[in-house]
């Protein structure tokens, strides 16, 4: 199930849906665990159990293959700017990571470009 949230982005909180909690089994937990990675949160029970874990596991997999598919056509979209003007911002990932993302459909040159122009364009 996906949620849209508008962000008050005057406010230090961020409301978390009743209807979401539910729908995860979560609205009970006393402790909850945020994992944030750069653009994005997975929230889970502290102490998740084996099944939750594994469902856990299930939809991220979904996601990851649906982000993929995204990323492949993104860097299919992007266009290629002389490798003089950039710097490699892929560099940072790990060859095995690389290789799977073009396994995938990643075209990795469009894809540093358009990382670098998103960078330029956030300052």
């Amino acid at each position: 199930m996906k949620f849209t949230i508008c962000h008050d982005t005057s406010k230090k909180t961020l409301a978390i849906p009743r209807a979401a909690l539910q729908l995860s089994g979560l609205e009970d937990a006393e402790r909850l665990t945020l994992h944030a990675g750069h653009g994005c949160v997975v929230l889970t029970r502290q102490e998740p159990s084996a099944a939750e874990l594994l469902s856990a596991v299930h939809l991220l997999h979904d996601r990851a293959v649906h982000f993929i598919t995204l990323l492949a056509l993104k860097s299919h979209g992007a266009k290629e700017l002389p490798h003089s003007k950039l710097r490699n911002p892929l560099q940072r990932y790990d060859s095995a990571y690389l290789s799977m993302l073009e396994h995938c459909g990643v075209e990795l040159d469009r894809l540093g470009c358009l990382l670098s122009q998103e960078a330029n364009k956030h300052g």
